[in-house]
């Protein structure tokens, strides 16, 4: 039997032992927070290199010189900018034409579709009217009587050479074809002026031709860039079937500010820039300054041809153009060599030397041409040093290290 004595002992002896169990627990659960941050910190190290090192291309100072690298230090120069202006791309107004009926009809047949190119007296479309039966029927009576008027000649000729007429019967006879032929020629002039051809039909078809119908050609060759009719309308000479424009010569409409017209004059090179195609510079020279001020905008209208024969520009584009001008004013300003730049998609980058055998790619934005450099706008500052050749190397080795690290 356990005495009160015993017992109390072994109680003490748990409890020890509790206690013991306890302060173990805390000692390495404190250890534990203790050493926490330590396990963290490679980890957020890692993670750091890891964000810097896209970009970066490593190349020790012998390769650099084996591919012919070479950088240059940025530095504002004092440049004579040219002026700056919006515009907007037009048709050639001297190359489009816009196509109507010469008289009232129906249209019958559509050969031409929005969009296709077409030559200089192409058929885009024919139609019929009740004026054109009118002039087939006294045509066709005419041709009769003249033919009739011409054997009714010949007749009376070898009668008068046979002395069985008097001269008088051939002289009526030439009168009276004289009179049938002016008939004859008056209706192929009204053929001619509704835009038939009616030797070439009658070439065609033989002496019975078919009733013809009103061809609707085009009197340039380009493309059809409106059509506003459809198959059985009833058209007039009031509606402008179709518009056909040669768009491999296309007008830049600039808006120049008052303020600026005294440095301009007809002749001065302009460079054409539009969004579509912001690596492609186009060319031109001012071909005309108008004469009158907008009251609202306070700008005059001049113009410039481009040549379009790629037929990348597309009339309605909006533009900016610079024009050279001897009066520019001088700016300071970051340009550098369009050879330093290389494009991505529309994103313009560089590489900057950030160490002796290191360069990091660093997207810029960039402004106004001047002659072979481009403004940089945003994303370098003077003092900063960049490849200028050999870039095509260093992307090269970006792509190929970006690779090795997936």
């Amino acid at each position: 039997m356990i005495t009160r004595k015993e017992l109390k002992m072994r109680n003490n002896f748990i409890m020890l032992i509790l206690i013991l169990f306890l302060g173990t627990a805390v000692f390495i659960s404190g250890c534990g927070k203790k050493e926490s941050p330590k396990d963290e910190k490679p980890s957020a190290a890692v993670e750091k290199k890891e964000k810097e090192e896209p970009g970066v291309v490593t190349l020790s100072e012998e390769k650099q010189k084996g591919a012919g690298i070479e950088v240059q230090k940025i530095a504002q120069e004092s440049i004579s900018a040219p002026l700056a202006a919006t515009a907007v791309i037009e048709p050639n107004a001297d190359r489009v034409s816009k196509i109507s009926p010469r008289t009232s009809g129906k249209i019958v047949k559509l050969i031409a579709s929005l969009g296709d190119r077409v030559k200089a007296g192409q058929p885009l479309a024919y139609f019929d009217s009740p004026e054109l039966g009118q002039i087939w029927a006294e045509y066709l009576k005419a041709k009769g009587r003249a033919g009739l008027a011409r054997k009714n000649l010949q007749r009376e000729e070898t009668l008068f050479e046979k002395k069985v007429s008097p001269e008088k019967d051939v002289l009526k006879a030439k009168q009276e074809l004289s009179e049938v032929e002016a008939d004859l020629n008056l209706s192929k002039e009204r053929f001619r002026l509704l835009g038939i051809d009616i030797s070439q039909l009658e070439i065609q078809n033989g002496k019975n031709a078919d009733h013809p119908l009103i061809p609707i050609s085009s009197a340039i060759g380009g493309a059809v860039i409106e059509k506003t009719v459809s198959q059985g309308e009833v058209v007039g000479p009031d509606k402008t079937l179709f518009t056909v424009a040669d768009l491999s010569a296309l007008w830049v409409v600039i808006d120049i500010y008052e303020k600026d017209i005294s440095k301009v004059k007809a002749g001065m090179p302009v460079k054409v820039l539009v969004t579509a195609f912001p690596e492609k510079v186009f060319r031109g020279r001012l071909s005309y300054i108008g004469d009158v001020v907008d009251e609202r905008t306070r700008t005059v209208k001049a113009r410039v041809t481009v040549d379009n024969s790629s037929g990348l520009l597309k009339p309605g584009m909006f533009a900016t153009v610079s024009i050279d001008t001897a009066k520019g004013e001088v700016e300071k300003v970051i340009a550098i060599s369009e050879e330093a730049i290389l494009l991505e998609g529309t994103t313009r980058y560089v590489f900057v030397q950030v160490s002796p055998d290191k360069f990091k790619k660093k997207d810029i934005t960039t402004g106004r041409a001047f002659g072979k450099k481009l403004e940089v706008i945003e994303g370098l500052k003077e003092g900063d040093t960049i490849a200028v050749k050999g870039v095509f190397i260093l992307k090269s080795e970006l792509k190929k290290e970006s690779l090795e690290a997936e």
